[in-house]
């Protein structure tokens, strides 16, 4: 037995697949899914989202959101995604360096918290390197 899995973004279907587990980047950590888990609505935060295909994991980037889980359909709205291409692995990390240096910059409560966020995605991206 296997998940449906749907991810949903505002711009349209992202994924729509058949996995054998997802992890998801909920706000009080990581969260596996595997067949059979207990009905489950949970938040999102700015992370790796891990899907599993043919023992294959592969990773995108979510921009919050939500999941609902119940009767192996796990269907995920996102407020934004971020691709991980493999060649891009320098330019990720050139812009963690710089996301990290905004951050110490920052002023205003505006400029901290816009730098936060650019530091939770550009971390989310390097981190998901080791997945593909």
């Amino acid at each position: 037995m296997s998940l449906n899995i749907r991810v949903i973004a505002p711009d349209g279907l992202i994924w729509d697949t058949t996995a054998d587990g997802i992890v998801l980047p909920s706000l009080t950590g990581q969260l596996g899914i595997l067949t059979g888990h207990a009905p489950l609505i949970t938040s999102l935060e700015i992370g790796i989202l891990r899907i599993k295909v043919n023992s294959q994991w592969t990773p995108i980037i979510v921009l919050g959101g939500f999941a609902v889980i119940i009767n192996n359909e796990v269907q995920v709205l996102i407020s934004g995604v971020e691709e991980v291409i493999k060649e891009d692995y320098n330019k990720a990390k050139d812009i963690l360096a710089k996301a990290k240096k905004d951050l110490e910059l920052a002023k205003t409560t505006k400029e901290i918290i816009d730098a936060s966020q650019e530091l939770k995605i550009a971390s989310a991206k390097v981190k998901a390197f080791k997945f593909i």
